[in-house]
């Protein structure tokens, strides 16, 4: 059972509440806020999680009155314990979210902090996804140390050690108990918490075979919790207390230690349970009564034929009447009892089902908007950078001139920009997964460093790059999360340091088989980071902005990078001071490929002759198919345009073509219905989809409407040329 931050010193922090000048009314309305927020927080102690809802619910819409946002904050965790304690979880997050958003109003660290821990709790035990609720308990931790109290840091430290525990990283988990040990025993320990730790540190010791010691930690564990009549954790301490006995070869005590666990076991459960028990405990004693009688009717029966004597019979016949009555009335009991248990069902299940209808309609919009606004973003800036290169390859003087290169270099900057926000919102709604494809480490550091070529000109920075021959050439791993690290990282680097150096070094720290553990360090010798705000540059839209000088961004790319570098069970240190550069480091464990070399198909292009190849673009924006068609001219090829899918297909009934470049959003029908059209009587011309849609929003509905291939836009020309060669060779062989 992990602490919970609750709203417990109502009355201390109602004492302490700034006073000030109100009228009568207003007077009014704080008393009645007073009065629902200890209701609240009394009912949910008795468990009475209905009463504690409509007390909360009350003193919002009296809150909202006079816009107190201190109560509000309170309410609506209130409103979040309730909801989870009832486990209706997404009422819970709701609302927990919603408390935060009006603890940013009254700006108060201590209650920020309870509402955190609180969300922890809530993806730790509710949705039971420990990698979110370790964020969560991290972030009450660094809120509890920034007000520098010892009480609050001491629930969120020791869920922290507690999380990872229950993950099986007792290495990892071990600081925080050790921190929570100390904060128990010197500050702020009662006997629960006392109980809490030393089972903890109980399991530690077990897991590194330090038997005896774990075996005094279970000792103290049992003692504390006795006193403080915790049944929910001497249940768990004698669970781990019998594999110790097991560990240690004392089968015998292993299995009265595992009698003593189930004991406990039972009455938590009963404790609990206590009125369904008694239910059923009546039915039995009224089943055992009937057989009983049954069995003196049958004795009867059988002496009847010797006794003979109408009062037995009659005495028999009353019994089976009072039976009977007894039996009646239980009947109408349990109908009353089935129907009213119905009723209640049937409520909860109509709740549920409308919760998840909503949520599911939440996160279907959600998804629907960021498609949206991926689409209705690159496509124009497709037609930007396209319309740039081809100014490019057309005035080739233009690569020197600096207004040129200031276009170019914005146009990327911006797609850099759009880029992020999308990030961050499929890493927030899970939509990340690492992939294991082979790659060339070397090769895709000079990828990185050489796309930010022109910045680090512009800046006037050397950029030096330095990779341990102890790292193998090949690794296996997901190379494309992995430069979206170093590309920020870099790119934050060269942003920050003019006329200065940006050291970029791969460090072999050993292996174990197979498994390469490689530290990454991007060191500058820039501006640097104050010490105030290097806590804070890893959260959401933070940014550091010199008064002398603006830089332009987000503020998502070190967020992007921390949250990134949890899918690879990693985190990054920063180390900085003012004025002295800045260097951030991580560590990766990556697999040694057994491939020689990563594939790397080129496509024989010189057995293609482009002038005699005839391209098809479906395309509804004109400035994309003014680009497309420049761009495959310019290359030999010959191209005819449609405006939307109806229009290809009348074009395809008079013409063929080598190859279809086709759009995916377009007017009358899509190129997906497009595209299955054109394959009811064209199974071979190579069909190529354009779109501006992330590759894994799509990539399935392509492939499965017959589509060959994918460019996402805005594309490098070179992918782009890459990518036609290699379906017009394929089509030809």
């Amino acid at each position: 059972m992990k602490n919970v931050l609750r709203t417990t010193t109502i009355l201390y922090l109602l004492m302490i509440f700034p006073a000030r000048s109100q009228d009568l009314q207003e007077e009014q309305i704080r008393d009645s806020i007073s009065k629902y927020i200890n209701i609240a927080s009394e009912t949910y102690y008795k468990y009475q999680y209905r009463e504690a809802i409509e007390a909360a619910n009350t003193g919002i819409k009296f809150a909202n009155q006079i816009n107190d946002y201190y109560f509000l904050t309170l309410f609506y965790n209130e409103l979040g314990l309730s909801y989870d304690g009832v486990s209706e979880f997404s009422k819970a997050k709701k609302n927990y979210l919603e408390s935060l958003r009006f603890s940013q109003k009254v700006d108060n660290d201590t209650i920020k902090g309870w509402v955190y821990n609180n969300l922890a709790n809530l993806y730790s035990e509710g949705f039971k996804k420990t990698d979110s609720a370790l964020i969560y308990y991290k972030e009450s931790l660094r809120l509890a140390e920034k007000i520098k109290d010892t009480s609050e840091i001491l629930t969120p430290i020791i869920n922290i050690g507690w999380t990872y525990a229950d993950k099986n990283e007792y290495d990892t988990a071990f600081p925080y108990l050790e921190k929570s040990e100390q904060l128990i025993f010197t500050k702020h320990g009662d006997n629960s918490a006392k109980g809490q730790i030393c089972y903890l540190l109980g399991r530690y010791h077990l897991h590194k075979n330090n038997l005896e010691v774990s075996d005094t930690y279970f000792q103290d564990a049992i003692a504390y919790s006795e006193k403080a009549e915790k049944l929910e954790e001497l249940t768990e301490i004698y669970d781990y207390y019998s594999r110790l006995a097991d560990r240690q070869g004392k089968h015998k005590l292993a299995f009265n230690r595992l009698q003593t666990h189930l004991k406990y076991r039972d009455s938590v459960f009963n404790r609990t349970k206590i009125e369904e028990n008694q239910k059923a405990l009546a039915k039995f004693e009224v089943e055992d009564y009937k057989n009983d009688l049954e069995r003196v009717k049958k004795e009867q029966k059988s002496q009847e034929t010797i006794m003979k004597k109408s009062q037995q019979i009659s005495y028999v016949l009353m019994i089976a009447g009072f039976i009977l009555i007894l039996l009646l009335i239980n009947m109408f009991k349990n109908y009353k009892f089935r129907n009213k248990a119905l009723n209640k069902l049937r409520s909860k299940n109509a709740q549920l089902r409308e919760a998840k209808e909503e949520a599911e309609s939440q996160a279907n919009l959600k998804a629907q908007f960021f498609s949206t606004v991926s689409h209705e973003l690159r496509t124009p800036m497709y037609g930007v950078v396209g319309l740039t290169s081809l100014l490019s390859e057309d005035f080739p003087s233009l690569k020197n001139n600096e207004n040129f290169k200031s276009l170019k270099f914005s146009s990327t900057y911006l797609l850099s920009l759009i880029n992020n926000v999308l990030q961050i919102n499929k890493i927030e709604s899970q939509g990340v997964k690492l992939e294991s494809i082979p790659f060339n480490v070397k090769n895709l550091m000079n990828e990185v460093v050489n796309s930010f070529s022109f910045a680090a000109s512009q800046n006037k920075n050397k950029v030096h790059q330095e990779i341990d021959p102890n790292i193998p050439e090949i690794l296996l791993g997901d190379s494309v999360r992995l430069s979206q690290i170093l590309m920020n990282l870099i790119g934050n680097a060269i942003k920050f340091t003019e006329n200065g150096n940006i050291w970029i070094r791969l460090e072999s720290e050993g292996s174990e088989g197979k498994t390469h553990s490689i530290k990454f360090v991007i060191q500058d010798d820039g501006i640097g980071i104050p010490e105030e705000k290097q806590v804070s540059v890893f959260d959401k839209f933070v940014q550091l902005r010199p008064i002398e000088k603006n830089y332009q961004g987000t503020g998502l790319g070190l967020s992007i990078v921390k949250r990134l570098l949890l899918l690879f069970d990693s985190d990054i240190l920063l180390k900085s001071e003012e004025g002295n550069g800045t260097e951030f480091s991580f560590s990766i464990a990556f697999e040694e490929s057994t491939e020689l070399s990563t594939k790397n198909v080129s496509m024989p292009i010189q057995t293609i002759n482009t002038i005699e190849k005839t391209i098809l673009i479906v395309d509804d924006n004109k400035i994309n198919r003014v680009v497309t068609k420049r761009i495959l001219q310019n290359k030999g090829f010959q191209c005819d345009v449609a405006e939307d899918g109806l229009d290809a297909i009348d074009v395809l009934k008079e013409s063929t073509f080598d190859l279809i470049l086709m759009d995916i959003n377009m007017p009358r029908i899509d190129g997906i219905e497009t595209t299955k059209r054109i394959r009811e009587t064209d199974q071979k011309t190579p069909i190529i989809a354009l779109t501006a849609v992330e590759e894994d929003q799509i990539r399935d509905r392509i492939y499965e409407a017959g589509m060959n291939d994918f460019i996402i836009k805005p594309y490098d020309l070179a992918e782009f040329h890459q990518i036609i060669l290699k379906n017009l060779y394929i089509n030809i062989i």
